[in-house]
């Protein structure tokens, strides 16, 4: 609290207690600084949060799609995986939905179709599990590169309001 001293006509000092409006004034201006910076830390906070959201998801993908490829051990020495890319329209072999045997090249397909899904889904109430942006989509590719396989998925990560493409590899040694 701030004193202030006035001289009364009697030439003796009265002393005035209390706040004034400029110091009132000056604890609300770092008042809302401070709660301004707290805002800006938890929108930067979300943001981190939903692009870490987003890489966990990728490796979800990555993952998945490479155990199919172990699994399907006959098509990946035959280099049935090599080229392959996610896109919408995929279709299921008919093995997989009448229950016949599958080929190796028909649990191929299947694989493709089940990861396409993940970023591609049919239903428009089913979000994808990686965003997207019109210039940039979320697709999952596979490559093969000398004796091994790269499984890629990228997507559009949006930092400081542009989207930016972000991608996850991993090598697959048959």
């Amino acid at each position: 609290m701030r004193r202030m001293t006035r001289t009364t006509r009697q030439g003796r000092q009265k002393s005035q207690r209390g706040v004034g409006l400029i110091e009132v004034l000056l604890a609300l201006v770092i008042v809302s600084i401070g709660f301004l910076a707290a805002a800006r830390m938890q929108v930067q906070s979300m943001s981190t949060s939903q692009n870490n959201y987003a890489l966990s998801q990728a490796k979800f993908i990555v993952l998945d799609m490479t155990e199919r490829m172990r699994a399907n051990r006959i098509a990946l020495d035959a280099d049935a995986y090599s080229g392959l890319e996610t896109a919408t329209g995929k279709t299921l072999p008919d093995c997989v939905t009448n229950g016949t045997a599958c080929t190796p090249n028909d649990r191929v397909a299947a694989d493709l179709y089940a990861w396409s899904l993940y970023l591609h889904p049919t239903s428009p109430n089913t979000p994808p599990l990686l965003p997207s942006s019109p210039d940039i989509d979320a697709k999952g590719t596979i490559v093969k590169n000398g004796d091994n396989y790269e499984v890629t998925v990228s997507w559009a990560e949006r930092i400081d309001h542009k989207p930016v493409e972000r991608s996850y590899t991993v090598q697959v040694i048959p």
